[in-house]
This record gives structure tokens, C-alpha cells and sequence, in this order.
């Protein structure tokens, strides 16, 4: 398959590779490939201060890459030339279950290629061997309450405190996902979002729960009529999805906004379910930023009221410390496009004017959503542009569809992931189609990557951007391609790659589902530092 067939032809915004192009004679003009031989600088990266990472982030991108090897000992031997693949001289341990992560960044820049890259070295820190209780919570280990060192600051944790892995920056010389206390996983990340860059998750393969709910879900999508002459019932969703507990928090508010609350044009009404965070005890009451959802569900299936929906809202409440609004914008194929689109809109201009009935704070509001959400994310963001208002202070695109149009020949990843896990190509259609005529799909509202060559200004003057994709997601290079176009046009943005996930695995509850919540709820907290006037 040629270069051509495998991005979206348009001169204008240069070339984009793919990162499933695996054509050796490629030449990776960006920044979103996966580095190889014939880079012309391969570094290990040992510099982590944040001020420094922030000054250059326009003028040279970064990515980290993980890759699903054996655990390899870090070492401070001296590396190959960049021209040669690396081949680190590593004493190999017992393979890690989590997989293991391989750091390395790529810069545009020139350099002098027989240079050797620095030595990385460990944290100091002695294992406590003797102790006996978890420093966090005291309670005795046990043969079912292992103890664990937490491999960033050498602190004894128990299973109960801390389950969660994650991927070190490289400067703690550790090659693979380990296990960190709660206060460590929390850091790691947000040490990661200092930094303008893409960054590549690999975490040990496609899992067998993954595969189960992808077989699972085909055939639910078909009861559910989701196919040519198929008769629809979005109400099979609804018995798939089994309550489970509800993550507390401190209000839950269900309100109908009718057409008269509502200051735009065409909308005739809809539900929000405002979500306020927990509080700890002794917290002083104050007003919290604000985020509006907007779920998934193809348009045309799922509501505030689907299991999945309300506990990601809690959960996100909660650890980002905002105002969540969640709207029930109208469905397809009753409603189509504007109709969702024009809800979302709606919802976030009265959520600016009302914030004072919930606790919010109209300087500090943000956009989000997965899959068909990130749609309607991005779409919200290029309106409030447009319209200037309501000004935002961020937008969090999880694996966006972010082009309607049936044109699988523009991307790689919709060909190889053409009967993908959880969301098939055929089903694309069906629900593109219920959505939105052919004659709006070149809408920037309805297809917001088109946004770049439709007028002059393109994608300027949009606010910050957390994108994440998925490797085993036929929108993973549409959604790589907007990143690319969005530092085009001077948008900050940063990316992550989570290459062995699928479609929909935001709300799973998989491991790297929850490094990803923590994930974007640490970005939303660096958006909300920002204030916009309303």
C-alpha cells in the first residue's frame, strides 16, 4: 500500500504517516511515527525538568515508546551508534506480567551520531525487608495482602492501598511497568503531561477479558439492528449493562433544560446530570471547575442514566476534582446532525451562565468525551471558537471518530483494523449513516478534522488538547492526524498512544483503563490553572 493511500492526501498539511505503516524505506517526517533505524538522532531522554520541557515543545516534539519485551536490567554501558537498531546489554529477570516499557525520544534536531546517549541512573533507595505493616495504612501483610516496594520512592505499600502499575519516566531507569504507591502513580503521571509529546503505551497484548467483550458486543450490536434492513432497539443496550455500586459523591442533580433555558437556536430541550466531587473532611466549600461529558454510543444508543456513563462520571468527578455535566443530547436516527452537536453546544453555554446554581466556575470550563464524544468535544470547541463563547480552557478527545466520511482507503488503521475489537467498520457505517446525510459530513461540526483546510483559520485559537487513541482502533490515525494538525496550527496538544487497546477501553475497567482516567484527570487539573473570562 502506498504512502498516499495510507493518509489523507492534502499537500497543504504535509505528509502523515501512519503508526501501522511498517514500510522500511518510509522516511518519518513526523512526529507521531514510531521511530526507527534511520532516525537521524535516538537519544535516551534523562532530562525531566518541567520548565525546559515546556520552552521547547514547539520546536521539537516527543515521543515515548513502550514496547512489550522481558524485564531488562537498566545499565549504564555505553550504547550503539543511533544508525544501529539498539541493542541494550541488559541482565534479563523473570518476564513481568504487566509487560514492560522501552523509553526513547525522537527529535528532529541534528546531532553527532557516534555520540553515545547518557547513562541512566537508578533512584537511591535501600528495600526495607524488615518491616512488617504497610506505611500507608498500617494494616499487617499478609499472604493475600502482599507487601510491594514502591519502585519510585522506595516506600512499603500493601495490595489494598495500591493495585496499579504504571510506566516510569526513563530518568528511574526502570524498563518495565511496576507497581507504585497511590502518591507515586499520581506523580508519575503528572510528570508525564508536563511534557508537549506522544506518548506510546504497550502493556503486553490484546487481553483475553477484551476479546470477550468484543464477541460479546458484535452480537448485542446485532440484536440491536445495527445493520442494513436490521430493525433498531436501542433498548437492548440498556439490558446489557448491569448496575453495579455507585462511586460516591457529594450531589447528583438531574435537570430537563427546556428550549426557553436555552440561548441557542434548534434545540428543543434535553436532560443534564450535574455530578459535584466528594469533599474531604474539613474541606472548605469552593467553587469547582467545570466539565462537560458527552458519552458515547455511536449517537444512537446510551443516555446520563447508562451504568457505564454515570460511574465514569463519578469516578472522573472525583479524582479531578470538578463539576461534571454530563448531557443527554438527542439521539440518531430520530434527531440528526446539528441535533447532538447543537445540544452539546447549548449545554456548555448554559452550564457558563447557571454556575453559580451548582458550585461551578465559568472561568475554568472544559469539553470531553470518548468515541462519538470526542466528535462532539471537538465540534463544541470549534463553535465556542467561532462564536466567541463561551471560552474554554481545554478539550479531552478520547479515540475520537473524527471523520464521518465511509473513506477507509485515507487510513491505514481503519484497513487493518477493519473487523476491530468492539467497534467493526460495517457498524461505523450504520451509525455514520443514521447520524448525518452526505450532504453535511464535510461540516467541521459533523467531521471536525475537515476543520484544517476549510477556511483560513483552520484550527487556530483553540485551546489546549488531550487526545488519546488506541492502537487496536480503526480511528487511531485520524485521531493522530488531528494531533498533527493542531500543532499545524499552534494548538498546544498532548497525545497518548495506548498501542495494544481497543476502541471503548476508557470504560472498562481494564489496567490501562485506570491509568488513563488518572491520566486525564491529571490534564484536566493542568487546564483548569488556566482561566478564561465568560
Amino acid at each position: 500500500m502506498s504512502m498516499l493511500n495510507q493518509s489523507l492526501a492534502e499537500e497543504e498539511e504535509g505528509e502523515f504517516i501512519s503508526p501501522f505503516a511498517s514500510t522500511s524505506s518510509a522516511v518519518h517526517t513526523s512526529s507521531l511515527s514510531y521511530p526507527t533505524s534511520s532516525a537521524d538522532d535516538v537519544n535516551t531522554s534523562t532530562n525531566n525538568n518541567s520548565s525546559s520541557s515546556s520552552s521547547n515543545n514547539n520546536s521539537s516534539a516527543t515521543t515515548t515508546t513502550a514496547t512489550n519485551n522481558n524485564i531488562l536490567q537498566s545499565s549504564t554501558d555505553e550504547q550503539p551508534p543511533a544508525q544501529q537498531q539498539p541493542k541494550p546489554k541488559k541482565k534479563v529477570q523473570k518476564p513481568a506480567a504487566e509487560g514492560t516499557t522501552t523509553t526513547t525520544t525522537t527529535t528532529t534536531s541534528s546531532a553527532d551520531p557516534a555520540a553515545s546517549p547518557p547513562a541512566i541512573k537508578r533512584p537511591e533507595w535501600v528495600p526495607d525487608n524488615s518491616s512488617t505493616k504497610c506505611e500507608m495504612c498500617s494494616s499487617e501483610f499478609t499472604l493475600f495482602n502482599r507487601r510491594h516496594h514502591c519502585r519510585r520512592c522506595g516506600h512499603l505499600f500493601c495490595g489494598e492501598c495500591c493495585s496499579l502499575n504504571v510506566s516510569l519516566p526513563p530518568e528511574f531507569g526502570y524498563t518495565t511497568r511496576v507497581k507504585v504507591c497511590s502518591k507515586c502513580f499520581a506523580t508519575t503521571l503528572n510528570d508525564r503531561a508536563r511534557e508537549e509529546s506522544t506518548i506510546t503505551i504497550n502493556i503486553g497484548g490484546v487481553s483475553k477479558e477484551t476479546k470477550a467483550v468484543s464477541g460479546l458486543n458484535k452480537v448485542l450490536l446485532w440484536k440491536m439492528g445495527a445493520h442494513e434492513d436490521g430493525d433498531f432497539d436501542r433498548s437492548v443496550v440498556d439490558v446489557f449493562e448491569t448496575p453495579s455500586t455507585a462511586i460516591p459523591v457529594s450531589r447528583v442533580q438531574d435537570l430537563m433544560l427546556e428550549a426557553g433555558d436555552l440561548d441557542v437556536q434548534g434545540c428543543t430541550g434535553f436532560r443534564v446530570r450535574i455530578y459535584n466531587p466528594s469533599m474531604e473532611p474539613g474541606q472548605r466549600k469552593t467553587n469547582f471547575p467545570i466539565l462537560m461529558w458527552f458519552h458515547t454510543g455511536g449517537f444512537c444508543t446510551k443516555s446520563i442514566e447508562t451504568p457505564s456513563v454515570d460511574g465514569l462520571c463519578r469516578l472522573l468527578s472525583n479524582q479531578a476534582g470538578c463539576v461534571i455535566i454530563s448531557v443527554d443530547y438527542r439521539l440518531a436516527p430520530e434527531n440528526q446532525f446539528p441535533a447532538a452537536a447543537l445540544d452539546c453546544y447549548a449545554a456548555t453555554c448554559w452550564a457558563v451562565k447557571k454556575s453559580s446554581s451548582f458550585d461551578g466556575d465559568p472561568t475554568r470550563i472544559a469539553v470531553a468525551g470518548d468515541s462519538v464524544g470526542g466528535n462532539l468535544a471537538a465540534a463544541v470547541t470549534l463553535m465556542a471558537r467561532d462564536k466567541q463563547a463561551p471560552k474554554l480552557c481545554g478539550q479531552v478527545l478520547i479515540y475520537p471518530i473524527l471523520d464521518l466520511k465511509r473513506n477507509e482507503g485515507n487510513y491505514y488503521s481503519r484497513v487493518i483494523h477493519k473487523e476491530g475489537y468492539l467497534m467493526p467498520m460495517s457498524y461505523f457505517h450504520w451509525f455514520s449513516a443514521k447520524y448525518c446525510h452526505n450532504d453535511d459530513i464535510d461540516n467541521i461540526y459533523a467531521s471536525p478534522i475537515r476543520a484544517a483546510s476549510s477556511s483560513k483559520i483552520g484550527l487556530a485559537d483553540l485551546p489546549p488538547a488531550h487526545v488519546i487513541t488506541a492502537g487496536h482502533d480503526p480511528f487511531c490515525d485520524e485521531g493522530e492526524l488531528y494531533v498533527k494538525k493542531l500543532k499545524t496550527a499552534g494548538v498546544q496538544v498532548n497525545h497518548t498512544r495506548y498501542t495494544n487497546s481497543p476502541h471503548g477501553f476508557f470504560a472498562m475497567g481494564l489496567d490501562e483503563s485506570n491509568e488513563a482516567v488518572m491520566e486525564v484527570s491529571i490534564a484536566l487539573k493542568y487546564m483548569f490553572q488556566r482561566r478564561r473570562s465568560n
